[in-house]
């Protein structure tokens, strides 16, 4: 069985990995004091592009990059030996590409049942399904946002479940001064502005993104 790749998905791919890598081993410096995962973006994209292939593969790059990361170019980061523990560095961010991949497919699928037979019904172009056609676009916007809301919140509860769970139920040694309590309250802190810059930055370049045909949508036009 042969499977077709298309060269706009090669294109999205490469552009996103890329994008990925820089993320992860170019970070960039803290902003107003907290350091945002900007590595957490290329994911959210692809699942909101209905990329499943795609997501998989830079969930899989993020989570193994960031754990590299950790005794690399971020050794000497005073997050640093919390993620050198493999338990909280790898699981929680292979998460986040699931999580953000059916929540937005799942979401989009109360969207369309919505709006698509009402729109079907409409003569294409006349007024009331530009009208609808409107309201399903702002529909998938806010999913978009929610979508980010969902994978930037599940990031940061799985790797706080997991140093949680590693060194205070676990009591691992952690080779830091820093106490596990205080990484927590920080990505709690950092989480927050995550969710706002996340939620206002991703949905609209998913939405030129599809706009341009790399998309589900982009491909049933052509």
């Amino acid at each position: 069985m042969k499977i077709k790749i298309s060269a706009a998905t090669i294109a999205l791919t490469a552009v996103l990995t890329a994008l990925e890598l820089v993320f992860v081993f170019a970070p960039i410096p803290p902003i107003a004091g907290a350091s945002l995962a900007f590595c957490l973006v290329p994911v959210f994209v692809a699942a909101m592009m209905r990329k499943r292939g795609v997501t998989a593969f830079l969930t899989t790059v993020m989570a193994l990059g960031m754990f590299t990361a950790a005794y690399t170019v971020r050794a000497g980061t005073l997050t640093a030996p919390v993620f050198q523990n493999p338990l909280v560095a790898i699981p929680p961010r292979l998460m986040v590409g699931v999580v953000s991949y059916l929540s937005f497919n799942g979401l989009m699928k109360i969207v369309q049942k919505r709006f698509d037979a009402p729109m079907a019904q409409c003569e294409k172009g006349g007024e009331e399904y530009k009208k609808l056609a409107r309201k399903k676009s702002a529909a998938a916007y806010g999913v978009a946002s929610l979508t980010a809301f969902i994978g930037t919140v599940t990031n940061t509860g799985l790797v706080c479940l997991m140093i949680w769970l590693c060194y205070i139920v676990g009591d691992m040694p952690i080779s830091s001064a820093i106490l596990p309590q205080f990484f927590q309250v920080t990505l709690a802190v950092n989480a927050s502005i995550e969710v706002a810059a996340f939620t206002i930055l991703v949905p609209p370049i998913v939405a030129a993104l599809n706009k341009a045909g790399y998309g589900r949508e982009g491909r049933k036009r052509r």
